[in-house]
């Protein structure tokens, strides 16, 4: 193991695959030893996990297993509506969440209660997140300026940093756009949450299948974010090129703008047989209100406090928590649309 380890030790990814193929082999001695199961602990490396198990065999026909596009909370409580805004900490909106008396269920609204546990230092830092050592390792380096804090985001995309405050690790889905979101990214537009657009993909589809064999899925395309008020000035500015597209902004203060005409935008929908039609992930007005304190909390609790009082680096991310909007972005045209495009467009407008 330690000769194997020396071989490729100043390569990161190969000591990944390396420490891979040696779990999947110890796993695949234990199970033809006649072990009833397997317990890993993923150590909030579940992409590795996922390699084991496939490497296994352990997971063919998983899109088929897959009920919701999100991991259900453990229990016998009915639920398959959730707002797409904690998608990178579900932990969080189930604690949150966990004093409901009836979770959602056919449509957003209809039997969901009127108030979200209270955020607390527990949801900013110690749900989702490393120690001290891990996130310091992966961002706390030393800022000068907010293209500094740009950078930063744009090596969480092309997997040269492990980890940002909103994000342990991209999902399978991102893999095809993350190049894209790291443009925006240096541009200055911060991404924390995406979907791509899906137009008829099986339900058993490896990457965006949910529901079951003999279902058909949908996304309409999505993009969370920070950025300046320059920047937000520049979204609403391309929006009358783009009529397909709806945003909602709000700043660290609660002051809020949005050009939806509706409370509720479903952004993922299934049809199946002999069911009514799913739509399992909404954006939702009054979460999104809620979900900002904590959006907004991380940038001090998990990112600047790996920084001295008083120094550049705290003074420039204060004045980004202080200063940026969370924006949520959505374009309906799931079938032609291109929200890629407005962004571009977003950009240009912004920089005039």
């Amino acid at each position: 193991l330690r000769d194997g380890l020396d071989a490729v030790k100043d390569n990161e990814e190969a000591v990944k695959e390396f420490g891979v193929q040696i779990v999947t082999d110890m796993c695949r001695r234990l199970l033809d030893a006649g072990a009833p199961g397997l317990h890993i602990y993923t150590l909030n490396q579940e992409n590795a996990t996922i390699d084991i198990l496939t490497n296994l065999g352990m997971l063919a026909g998983a899109a088929e297993r897959k009920a919701l596009p999100w991991r259900a909370r453990i229990g016998n409580q009915q639920e398959d509506v959730r707002p797409i805004f904690w998608a990178n900490r579900p932990r969080s909106y189930n604690q949150r969440t966990m004093k409901w008396g009836d979770y959602p269920s056919g449509r957003w609204g209809d039997s969901r209660s009127p108030a979200y546990g209270e955020l607390t230092d527990y949801h900013l830092t110690q749900i989702h997140t490393g120690d001290e050592a891990d996130r310091r390792s992966a961002y706390g380096a030393e800022l000068s300026t907010t293209q500094d804090v740009n950078a930063m985001f744009a090596k969480f995309l092309r997997s040269e940093i492990k980890r940002l405050p909103w994000c342990v690790e991209l999902i399978t889905e991102t893999n095809p756009i993350k190049f894209t979101l790291a443009r925006i990214c240096e541009a200055g537009m911060l991404t924390i949450n995406s979907q791509p657009a899906v137009n008829g993909a099986p339900s058993v589809d490896a990457v965006h299948g949910w529901g079951g064999p003999g279902g058909v899925v949908y996304q309409k395309a999505y993009l969370e974010l920070f950025c300046s008020k320059t920047m937000l000035d520049g979204i609403k500015a391309a929006l009358p090129h783009y009529k397909s597209v709806q945003y909602s902004a709000v700043n660290a203060k609660g002051e809020f703008e949005t050009s939806s005409k509706t409370k509720v935008t479903a952004v993922t929908w299934g049809v199946f047989p002999d069911r009514e039609i799913l739509q399992p992930t909404v954006v939702d007005e009054a979460s999104f209100l809620v979900w900002k304190d904590e959006a907004f909390g991380l940038w001090n609790s998990q990112w600047k406090s790996l920084h001295a009082d008083g120094s550049q680096s705290a003074k420039v991310l204060q004045d980004v928590h202080d200063s940026y909007y969370l924006v949520n972005i959505v374009d309906n045209d799931f079938i032609n649309g291109n929200i890629f495009t407005f962004v571009d467009c977003a950009l240009a407008k912004s920089s005039k």
